[in-house]
């Protein structure tokens, strides 16, 4: 019933609508931040890197237009045809009608909609443009540049390839080095994306478009009652006949090839083909027959049916053959197995040298003192403490400071020695309320203070880090807020900093930013700092930052992070970080998928600066592409360098794998699978001074011993080393244990029964209480093959850890075990040497100790060797005094370290004023000093030699 009341009220408000409005302009805002975000930071790399960050950029892009055009662009004009286009046009056409429309009524004919030709041609580009990013391909971009230059990269011998699976090789491998590796680098990165690329076009426009058009040619047709089934099995027929033709033609592109590849080919294509035949003939059927007869049918099922059983009864045949005539039939494509892998792993550069396995089995027991002295420089240098040891003694040195921790604790090498070297990264305290972490991430904790401490590897002392490293300073790390977060400060800071500790950032890392740039890259700058400019410092973690800027190489292998080391010139410090190139290699023949591996070189990256400078030290094609375009980022390796380098682990281990199966190259052997390496369980490789047999001086090298694979007993096949100076960075070679020798050479584990066995270990593992066994290492000292392993007061997680004691074990075993205890290398080998002779250790040892008097006058020997007069006062009276250093002379193992004192204090304080040096005595120690007079004011500079 009509009222006035009725009348007079206002129709309800829209309220959906509104609530539509709301949502999308708050996509809106959301999706212009994330844009202005982007374009904001894609701003701030272009400004702070420049060149080193749209290079990358370029490669993509170049890549990104060759592929998406290969996959996206159409070039039959003539057809114009768009399912993009098609199905807009459609559901314009349903919105319009609404629920008027009807499908089978008013779809359009897919086969009669074409677009313009100009936006025909327009379209192909906009497909580009806006789908090319999903088709970057770095490295395919970059050899395409590369290859324009006027360079090659062996495309023309990939025809090769397509006669591959028909022909059978020789029994030699070198067939395989001729024709499968000048295409390598063409199958590893041209090949690969250009195959996706077709096939995923072959889905779209072969596949898709003719589904698509098949699905709409029925609707149409069944609403007039004539559905066309013949016409529609014709095209399926020619969809899946180009499809198993493709995948035939993949087939070349493949890993491995036997005698039966050609025959898995031949019977793929020839499938292929015959649906090909059958959707012609369908397809002129289907003029005037709607159905397909049963009996076409049974054909076409019965063709593909024989095709298939006449390929796989031949292959089965040969495998059946092949299973009792193996070398005859799977020998010749195991040798090129064999030559791709030894190319692919660089195994022809490793030298084999049989090793004889020796023990002082003649030595008698008045020439064991001397015979120490004689390998006491090598036996100063035995690696006493391993990771873990070294990590429970440098922990304690954090104390109780709760915004740094621990990252990576690496073997380094500097003057000779070796330390475990600990980096440290900056976290955010456990202290620091929810409020509070946005300010003390990107403000405060912006860097470590004192990012090294160092042990010495040897003799377990920990190092004053500033001996090693004058700046220790780390802006540019690894892990915690390196990785989490970015720093900044405002630019016009002055002395008013939020550093921790009042650090002041002055280097050259980092960006200034302006308003209203810093306020979209971080909203709360936008309160904070409205008008003042920011610096920002951004990828601080090393492995990002490299990245970021040189995205070509491998900083993550096999699961882990690359090592970076840090290095040093004195002044600065540097990660060196190594640049490892890979590949897949699922398209090279006879690869069976190993990976390809090249070391190019190595970056330094400025642990304050962020600055990075390349070292060469590869020659393979991926090393000159990349130098054709980086060449003036290169340095020559510096001198102070030279003794810092240390080959990549997990390079180095990969190539150990490799060289594990495939140093077999007599196929019989090979097929027969009996005479492969492994690496024992739980050992892995050691950066030691050591002086291999051939080696005329100690060296730095790794070394990493391999085992029979499979084999029951505990015995060593070999080691391996590799060498870290230059010029011989990388070269490895391995020490072949002949299989009839009669004496063996003790694996790991039976080295560690051994040890568990002697009963002097036994009566001393009683007193110390849990004690944990260090890393078991293979010396060659002198004549003798002996395993030198340190036995930790401490067990596994222990903070402080103490040296129990040290084992020397031999490891040429003739039917007996000796094994050796003492607190130094030299008293363990000492013992060793004892127990071999058949003679009571202590006997030996005593011989060894040095009395004070003696030890007193080896010290006068030294300075007069250096042409000093000594003079000895009866007492010193100066205003000041300074101790340069002090160390201890209580045994022959101190005096490597003793000789190094003395040298470097004579090089810095004396020599350079004077030839003469104070000698005197207190409470036991020998003090070596000089007099400078500095303004007029006389000062006693020397260092403290404890003799007794």
């Amino acid at each position: 019933m009509y009222s006035s009341s009725t009348q007079d009220n206002p129709p309800p408000r829209d309220a959906g609508r509104y609530i539509r409005i709301g949502i999308a302009a708050l996509i809106g805002i959301i999706i212009f931040v994330m844009i202005s975000n982007q374009a904001v930071v894609l701003f701030m790399n272009v400004k702070e890197f420049g060149h080193l960050f749209t290079q990358p950029l370029y490669y993509s892009l170049l890549s990104a237009v060759i592929l998406a055009s290969i996959v996206l662009i159409r070039v039959n004009i003539k057809n114009r045809s768009s399912i993009a286009w098609y199905s807009i046009n459609a559901a314009i056409n349903f919105l319009k009608k609404g629920n008027n429309y009807s499908v089978t009524e008013n779809i359009p004919s897919f086969k009669d909609y074409k677009l313009s030709i100009p936006n025909f041609i327009i379209w192909q580009i906009t497909k580009v443009l806006l789908f090319g990013a999903f088709f970057a391909n770095l490295m395919f971009g970059f050899a395409v540049s590369y290859m324009i230059q006027g360079n090659d990269l062996g495309v023309q011998s990939i025809w090769n390839l397509f006669s591959l699976p028909f022909t059978t090789p020789p029994t030699d491998p070198s067939y395989s080095l001729d024709k499968v590796t000048p295409m390598i680098p063409t199958l590893i990165i041209l090949v690969p994306p250009i195959l996706a690329a077709i096939g995923l076009r072959l889905v779209l426009y072969v596949g898709l478009h003719n589904i698509v058009r098949v699905i709409i040619n029925y609707v149409q047709d069944a609403s007039k009652g004539k559905p066309k089934f013949l016409d529609y099995i014709a095209t399926i027929e020619g969809i899946i006949g180009i499809g198993i033709i493709w995948a035939g033609i993949n087939m070349f592109f493949t890993d491995q090839i036997d005698y039966n590849t050609k025959y898995a080919i031949g019977g793929t294509l020839a499938v292929g083909f015959a649906l090909i035949v059958f959707y012609f003939i369908d397809k002129f059927k289907s003029k005037v027959i709607i159905h397909p007869s049963k009996r076409d049918i049974y054909i076409r099922i019965l063709t593909i049916i024989t095709i298939a059983i006449i390929a796989s009864s031949i292959m089965a045949v040969n495998n059946s053959i092949a299973d009792a005539k193996k070398i005859e039939y799977l020998g010749p494509y195991k040798a090129q197995q064999i030559g791709v892998n030894r190319y692919l792993g660089q195994l022809d550069q490793i030298q084999i040298t049989p090793h004889e396995v020796k023990q002082s089995s003649s030595i008698q027991p008045t020439d064991i003192p001397s015979y120490v002295m004689q390998n006491n420089a090598l036996l100063n240098k035995i690696r006493v403490w391993d990771s873990q040891g070294a990590n429970d003694k440098i922990k304690p040195e954090i104390g109780l400071i709760p915004y740094v921790a621990f990252e990576n604790n690496d073997i380094l090498r500097f003057n000779d020695t070796l330390y475990w070297t600990a980096s440290m990264k900056p976290i955010l305290p456990s202290s620091v309320t929810q409020e509070n972490i946005w300010y003390n991430q990107h403000l405060v904790y912006t860097h470590v203070d004192n990012g090294f401490l160092a042990l010495d590897a040897s003799n377990g002392t920990i190092v004053d880090s500033n001996n090693l490293f004058k700046q220790r300073v780390i802006y540019y790390g690894e892990g915690g807020l390196f990785t989490d977060t970015w720093s900044a400060y405002p630019v016009n800071r002055g002395t008013n900093t939020a550093e921790l500790n009042n650090a002041s950032y002055n280097g050259k890392g980092g960006i200034d930013v302006s308003p209203p740039i810093s306020q979209i890259f971080e909203p709360n700058f936008f309160l904070s700092y409205p008008t003042e400019p920011i610096h920002i410092i951004r990828y601080r973690d090393i492995h990002d930052r490299m990245q970021l800027l040189y995205p070509y190489f491998q900083y993550n292998l096999f699961g882990n992070n690359v090592d970076a080391l840090p290095v040093t010139d004195g002044q600065k410090t540097y990660w060196l970080v190594p640049l490892i190139v890979g590949f897949d290699t699922k398209n090279v023949p006879w690869s069976v998928s190993n990976p390809y591996l090249r070391l190019v070189g190595f970056a330094l990256l400025d642990t304050y600066n962020g600055n990075i400078t390349l070292i060469k030290t590869g020659d393979d094609f991926f090393t000159k592409m990349f130098v054709s375009e980086y060449g003036n980022n290169f340095i020559d390796t510096p001198s102070w360098l030279q003794k810092q380098l240390r080959y990549p682990e997990a390079l180095f281990n990969w190539k150990v794998d490799m060289f594990n199966m495939y140093h077999v190259t007599d196929t019989s052997t090979f097929i027969q699978a009996k005479d492969f390496y492994e690496v024992p369980t739980g050992l892995g490789t050691y950066y030691v001074e050591a002086k291999p047999p051939g080696y005329d001086k100690t060296s730095f090298i790794g070394i990493l011993s391999l085992e029979l694979q499979g084999s029951q007993g505990r015995n060593l096949a070999g080691f391996m080393t590799v060498q870290n100076d230059i010029p011989n960075l990388g070269k490895m070679q391995f020490y072949q244990v002949p299989l009839d020798s009669k004496t063996k050479l003790l694996g790991p584990s039976a080295v560690s029964e051994a040890l568990s066995r002697d009963p002097d270990y036994a009566k001393l593992q009683t007193l110390l209480r849990n004690p944990r066994i260090g890393d078991n290492i293979l010396y060659r000292i002198g004549n003798d093959d002996v395993y030198f392993i340190p036995v930790y007061t401490a067990g596994s997680g222990g903070v402080v850890t103490q040296l129990g004691t040290i084992a020397a074990v031999g490891a040429a075993f003739d039917g007996e075990y000796h094994v050796g205890l003492g607190n130094t290398p030299q008293q363990a080998f000492t013992a060793y040497l004892a127990k071999l002779s058949g003679v009571a250790p202590s006997n030996v040892t005593s011989a060894l100790q040095l009395d004070q008097t003696s030890r007193i006058a080896t010290l006068r020997t030294i300075l007069e060797a250096d042409n000093l007069k000594i003079v000895s006062p009866t007492s010193i009276q100066l205003p000041l005094s300074f101790e340069e250093g002090k160390t201890s002379f209580l045994q022959p193992s101190d005096l490597d370290n003793t000789k190094k004192l003395i040298s470097d204090f004579l090089k810095n304080f004396v020599q350079p004023r004077s030839d003469r040096i104070i000698f005197w005595e207190e409470n036991s120690t020998v003090k070596l000093g000089t007099i400078v007079v500095v303004d007029n004011v006389p000062e006693l500079h020397y260092i403290s030699i404890e003799v007794g």
